[in-house]
């Protein structure tokens, strides 16, 4: 777990390197926490350890510098993974604003064969309307010409027998005549 500034008691010293009132992390009187608190700090981030600032051996100064270089390494991986995120950031939004362009196209095209589907559905509903009307008059039709068909055969029927009826009456009567 890193050190929080409170294990340390940092606060602003009147003696602070950063001038206008600014907070400064280090300043003359709390170097030695400093220290401290960045190697703790630097180790839980795995970065290496044992700063030695006040060191005089070129072992020391490596060390810093090489702590120093990896900060500075992470600091650009950080500024590089943050350019990247936000390049991928504008073409998703990118994608995003092109495929609601897309959605809103798309809800056109369906609003329109909706309408389209609505009207072909009238027009069939008119049409099947007008074929049952059709076949309805048809049948009627169909119904008057076998009654009158069976009216035709019925009195062909009777004709017939009223003619032969007729015949055997002008027997009779031709049979009378002659006799």
């Amino acid at each position: 777990m890193a050190a929080t500034d409170a294990d340390f008691h940092l606060r602003p010293s009147p003696q602070s390197a950063i001038p206008n009132g600014e907070f400064a992390f280090a300043d003359v009187g709390n170097l030695e926490h400093c220290i401290k608190y960045l190697n703790k700090t630097l180790v839980t981030f795995g970065f290496p350890a044992s700063l030695d600032l006040f060191a005089k051996d070129p072992v020391s100064v490596a060390r810093t510098c090489n702590c120093m270089y990896a900060l500075v390494q992470q600091r650009q991986r950080d500024v590089e993974f943050r350019e990247s995120a936000n390049e991928q950031r504008q073409r998703l939004l990118s994608d995003i604003s092109r495929l609601e362009a897309k959605v809103e196209r798309l809800e056109g095209q369906l609003q329109v064969k909706d309408r389209e589907i609505a009207t072909i559905t009238r027009t069939e509903a008119k049409a099947t309307a007008a074929f049952k009307s059709q076949i309805e008059k048809l049948q009627q039709e169909r119904d008057e010409f076998q009654r009158m068909v069976i009216g035709n055969q019925n009195f062909g029927s009777y004709y017939v027998k009223m003619d032969k009826n007729s015949d055997k009456y002008h027997c009779y009567v031709d049979a009378a005549k002659a006799s």
